[in-house]
């Protein structure tokens, strides 16, 4: 726990050079141990091999030397013990005793024999003079009478001893080379994770100032550019959002304290001196009317949080849209006589979407009231219901004041209004804001067409038919 702690607090470039370093000593370490000990086996194996070839042949020639001999003697054979370059041969008693040896022993010092259990054999690794060798002991069946063991030595090859040196060569060029690596891995990681420095470090200024954007440019494309234009595209949606949320509170807090201060004015002045029963009448007739619209506002705004808290609602029944919207048609047809409006009405007999009903009737209402309000006596507000690409499309267009087509984006933006619509009717800017909140709630989309101001605009509704 303590360890993972201190490596917790290395950076990252520590810890990756760390874990590279690791990984690099482990693989050569396991790789040039198993070419070591498969080199150093082989060279033993072979030395072995040689040292009974030649054991064998010396057997073979006391085995003919014995057979010609007319009877054995304890003296040794008149014939020298025969043996190949670089090989020791000796014939030994029980105890150890030399009987005969090769002539190559002349030139060497003095080796004691080592002698195994009787009536086996062995091989033994030891140190002769300043090198070291390899004896192998076999019990004798033929030869002298007194010669009880056969011995076979060679000296380790060249190469052999060598390899006992290159073992510490290869652990310090081991150790050279991980720790030469680990400080080349720290600097790539260093140099690789240097846009990550100036993410942290432009973040940070932007932390103290919001505004600016994360550095892209880093010489190279890779993920860091990715997660850099990502991160500035969420950077530029915040922003977004927060300057609508400061308009929103702006435009809340001057549609409500507009009604607030004209009741306030009507009730200052209707209190400086006495007045008659009309003029107090008027009076709060006036203050009824700035009340019902701050009602009217705060009901809006209700409406539309409700519908921006919903999370994981379960899929409503599907509903007959075209029927829903021609109920809610009929409940306006008194507005629309009373302002000489004609209402047109087409749809599809069967438009079915999974919505609830009290949401599309937030849809239909808040369409057909802007249509109502904008249009002028003697127009004509069209209403229409019908499947298109596997959605149900409701389309409302009046031949009212309509708007500039740059302003269509804007319509359903909260407490927007156009400047010909602020001049003409009342209202607190929020009907179209809550059909765009219900729509995207339920998978759909809105959009707003016009040929220019004064020429109608009609309004679209999008309702996928199917909902997961």
């Amino acid at each position: 726990m303590r360890l993972r702690s201190v490596l917790s607090r290395l950076s990252i470039s520590t810890r990756l050079a760390l874990w590279f370093g690791l990984s690099l000593l482990v693989l050569l370490s396991l790789f040039v141990a198993g070419l070591y000990v498969s080199v150093h086996m082989g060279l033993h194996q072979d030395l072995e091999l040689r040292l009974r070839e030649e054991a064998k042949a010396v057997q073979v020639h006391l085995r003919a030397h014995d057979e010609a001999s007319p009877a054995r003697t304890s003296s040794p054979s008149a014939h020298a013990l025969r043996a190949a370059p670089g090989t020791f041969v000796r014939l030994l008693g029980p105890g150890g005793e030399v009987i005969q040896a090769s002539p190559a022993f002349q030139s060497r010092p003095v080796l004691p024999a080592d002698l195994p259990q009787p009536g086996t054999s062995s091989l033994q690794t030891r140190t002769w003079g300043e090198t070291s060798a390899q004896s192998l002991y076999l019990p004798l069946d033929t030869g002298p009478q007194s010669a009880s063991w056969l011995e076979v030595t060679k000296l380790q090859s060249p190469i052999h001893r060598q390899l006992h040196t290159l073992r510490w060569w290869l652990a310090l060029g081991i150790l050279g080379g991980v720790g030469v690596a680990m400080l080349v891995g720290y600097g790539l990681a260093r140099r690789a994770l240097r846009p990550v420095a100036s993410l942290t470090a432009a973040a940070r200024e932007m932390g103290a100032r919001p505004t600016g954007s994360l550095p892209t440019e880093f010489g190279v494309e890779d993920e860091l550019t990715d997660l850099a234009e990502t991160f500035n595209a969420l950077i530029e949606r915040l922003r977004s959002a927060l300057r609508r949320e400061r308009r929103f509170r702006a435009d809340a807090a001057h549609n409500m304290f507009t009604p607030l201060t004209a009741i306030q004015s009507e009730l200052d002045v209707t209190l400086r001196k006495p007045r008659s029963e009309s003029e107090y009448r008027e009076t709060l007739h006036a203050v009824r009317q700035h009340t019902e619209t701050l009602s009217s506002l705060l009901d809006e705004l209700m409406t539309l949080s409700r519908i921006e808290a919903r999370e994981n609602q379960p899929p409503p029944s599907p509903v007959d849209v075209g029927a829903r919207i021609r109920d809610r048609l009929r409940r306006v047809e008194a507005r629309a006589d009373a302002k000489e409006i004609s209402v047109e009405w087409t749809g599809a007999s069967t438009a079915q979407a999974p919505i609830d009903p009290e949401d599309l009737d937030l849809i239909a209402d808040h369409l057909l009231d802007n249509a109502l309000k904008y249009t002028p006596e003697g127009g004509t507000i069209q209403v229409h219901v019908g499947l298109e690409d596997g959605a149900v499309v409701v389309r409302v267009s009046d031949s009212g004041m309509g708007f500039d087509p740059e302003q269509s984006e804007r319509l359903f933006d909260r407490f927007y209004r156009s400047n010909d619509a602020e001049r003409s009717a009342d209202g607190g800017g929020l009907g179209l804001s809550i059909v765009k909140a219900v729509a995207e709630q339920y998978g759909g989309a809105v959009r707003a067409e016009s040929p220019g101001s004064g020429r109608g605009s009609t309004f679209y509704v999008r309702l996928p038919r199917h909902r997961e």
